[in-house]
């Protein structure tokens, strides 16, 4: 976690096939100084940008948060997607040492608080919209009952399909998860006001009322925070 693995968020989602399951690790952290934020943000920009990162298989996703409670001990999230298992398994040897990689890594040990590492898989989620919405809200969720949950999630995203300006998801958190978190939902839009709107549309469908009657039934709610994407970097190969 020292290495720059470092920081940016996905909260993002796939209808998924059994051959190409994707998978997804982020890395929290936090920067006191908005200052020395934008010094590291830049800094891991070069770095993806250098041409020792050129074959990277990961899309990988940088996240500023907006809102979050008091116990939220994170200011930035760094998420790497990957189509398939295969994509990791040379996880964890890090960039390498080139110049860039050396200046993200002592700007990012200097400035940075390492606070949690999460590995999760998409289980409603469109790839092909990846990155495409720069606001989300994320809600930490205690499953009770993965099937009758999920049953309510499918047809309550689809009943809001048309009906919001983003996306909305569900992932199974594996490794990592917070006080008992099994899964987390996310809702993208283009901005906060964007996402307010559709807030706004999404409680009134009266297509919703089952979700809000009966998910509490099989699940509990744990927390929930709020970011905006400042860096996207497609998968190159």
């Amino acid at each position: 976690m020292k290495k720059i693995i470092i920081l940016f968020t996905i909260i993002i989602s796939i209808n998924l096939s059994a051959q190409e399951k994707p998978y997804w690790i982020c890395f929290n952290f936090s920067v006191d100084k908005q200052s020395d934020a934008t010094d590291l943000v830049n800094a891991v920009d070069m770095m993806m940008n250098a041409d020792e990162m050129s074959q990277l298989p990961y899309t990988v996703f940088l996240f500023e948060m907006n809102f979050a409670n008091s116990t939220s001990g994170f200011t930035h999230q760094l998420c790497f997607l990957g189509q398939n298992a295969d994509y990791f398994k040379q996880w964890g040897g890090g960039p390498g040492e080139f110049a860039e990689s050396i200046l993200a890594n002592m700007i990012f040990e200097n400035v940075a608080t390492p606070y949690s590492s999460v590995l999760a898989s998409p289980l409603i989620f469109d790839s092909e919209k990846a990155g495409e919405y720069a606001y989300a809200n994320v809600w930490d969720i205690k499953v009770k009952d993965v099937e009758k949950f999920t049953d309510l999630a499918v047809d309550f995203i689809q009943a809001n399909s048309n009906n919001f300006d983003g996306v909305i998801e569900l992932h199974e958190i594996i490794s990592g998860g917070e006080n008992g978190v099994t899964h987390i939902m996310v809702a993208r839009s283009n901005n906060l006001g964007d996402w307010l709107r559709g807030r706004e549309s999404v409680i009134s469908n009266p297509k919703s009322q089952p979700w809000f009657a009966n998910s509490n039934k099989y699940s509990e709610f744990i927390n929930s925070f709020a970011g905006t994407r400042l860096k996207v970097y497609p998968a190159k190969q």
